[in-house]
């Protein structure tokens, strides 16, 4: 990770409301190109609609956003491209029902990327086995696991090479079991280099993966450091009361 190259995600003054319900409150953020950041905190407190306006999924109320050499609150601004740059993982897969799982990576390929069918397809089977799911390519997503899924999503939004990786609480849909397998191939990624924002509940997840660690609570962002700090370690009174229930669920 090089932190002083010119950060891949630049966030500034950020405000975002639903009616007069303000959800972020005046984020600044920067993240720099390989740094993994985790987004952790109660519900409400505006994680995943944070991680909504870094591809405009939510159009910011207020602010600036430019990720991945993208300015996308410019009004100009080329989403449709800007987003094969910004790969994103939902918690409920997001798989195209109707398709086998090879053309759900074969189809953003060529439509998307004008990537000629054959090598879109080479290049599907790569990313399948590279997320341990070879042999199921004629399957139907309601054929696979629903970890076996969320690695096809992962799978997918790979597959138009994006440069950043958003993941919004990718794991809370999995039954216990599986979740290791989602979060082996994450940090596979993590690994390899790619820049990754993370929405999670799983704090071992951010204390071995993440770079940075961020708490949110109300809208901004209360705690911002590396795991060690944030999570062993927090400075508010607020991020020890909700880390305390999340380690420490029976007490």
């Amino acid at each position: 990770m090089n932190t002083e190259a010119t950060p891949i995600v630049e966030i500034q003054g950020l405000h975002k409301r639903f009616g007069d319900n303000e959800v972020l409150k005046g984020i600044d953020l920067q993240i720099a190109e390989g740094e993994v950041v985790c987004l952790i905190g109660p519900s409400g407190s505006g994680k995943s609609t944070l991680l909504r306006c870094v591809n405009l999924l939510e159009t910011p109320t207020e602010g600036t956003i430019v990720a991945a050499g993208h300015d996308l609150t410019a009004r100009d601004a080329d989403l449709d491209l800007a987003r094969r740059d910004i790969g994103m993982v939902f918690q409920h897969f997001n798989l195209f029902s109707h398709m086998t799982i090879l053309d759900n990576l074969v189809v953003p390929q060529v439509r998307v990327c004008k990537i000629p069918k054959a090598k879109a397809v080479a290049e599907a089977r790569r990313l399948l086995a590279e997320v341990g799911i070879e042999g199921k390519e004629q399957a139907k997503p309601s054929q696979l696991s629903g970890g076996q899924q969320q690695r096809v999503a992962i799978a997918r939004a790979l597959a138009v090479k994006p440069r950043l990786m958003l993941f919004d609480e990718p794991t809370s849909a999995l039954d216990p079991e599986i979740v290791g397998e989602v979060l082996a191939v994450m940090k596979g990624l993590a690994a390899e280099g790619m820049t990754m924002l993370v929405v999670t509940h799983e704090m071992s997840f951010a204390r071995e993966v993440a770079d940075r660690v961020l708490f949110l609570d109300g809208g901004v962002i209360v705690e911002s450091g590396p795991p060690a700090d944030v999570l062993a370690n927090p400075k508010t009174e607020r991020a020890r009361s909700f880390l305390h229930r999340v380690l420490h669920p029976v007490d």
